[in-house]
């Protein structure tokens, strides 16, 4: 063998290496791109009903296709209704992607399962919504004297979407009701 064909064979053979490796890391199933707004997703109504008053933010974080992230969140700021209603909302979309360790249907699906876990670990008692996505679960509980939080998540094949959301006065049942229908509105729009 002389020493340019040593040189190619090395070469290829890194090359091979390198593909390989890209492969073995991203699993080759790339996620889909997440929403550049999410909060364009949220209905007016659903919106002006969970957060009078509303400021809102949102953001889009790819991360090299394994996972892409969008965010929106909604506060009613200082500002309240002349009924003295306010609210708080986070709304996240994950869309997960293959990695070496699962498909990104496993991947959501772990996350989703860590997330029951963790609600049911804080001592609340996650209630199921069998009209959200393929797997839903709702928890909710006081936010102090006034208020009230809830929190929604989603399962929807490689998706996980989260609600959080806190409002004053209101109760468990009427928050957690306002982050479902957030929910229901977002999930329409996919």
């Amino acid at each position: 063998m002389t020493r340019g064909t040593t040189a190619v064979g090395i070469a290829v053979g890194g090359m091979g290496a390198w593909i390989m490796a890209a492969a073995f890391l991203s699993g080759g199933g790339a996620a889909d791109p997440a929403p550049r707004d999410l909060c364009a997703l949220i209905a007016p109504r659903e919106m002006d009903t969970a957060v009078p008053l509303a400021r809102v933010a949102h953001r889009a974080d790819p991360r090299h296709d394994v996972l892409n992230r969008a965010e929106c969140t909604a506060t009613s700021g200082d500002g309240r209704q002349a009924d003295g209603r306010r609210g708080d909302l986070a709304v996240v979309l994950e869309r997960h992607g293959t990695t070496r360790f699962g498909s990104g249907w496993a991947e959501a699906r772990e996350a989703f399962d860590w997330s029951r876990a963790y609600a049911a670990g804080d001592g609340s008692a996650p209630r199921a919504v069998p009209d959200l996505g393929e797997a839903a679960f709702a928890e909710s509980g006081p936010a102090d004297a006034a208020g009230a939080r809830a929190e929604v998540t989603v399962l929807l094949g490689r998706d996980v979407l989260s609600v959080s959301y806190t409002a004053e006065p209101s109760t468990p049942d009427l928050a957690r009701e306002a982050a479902e229908a957030v929910a229901a509105t977002v999930l329409a729009d996919l």
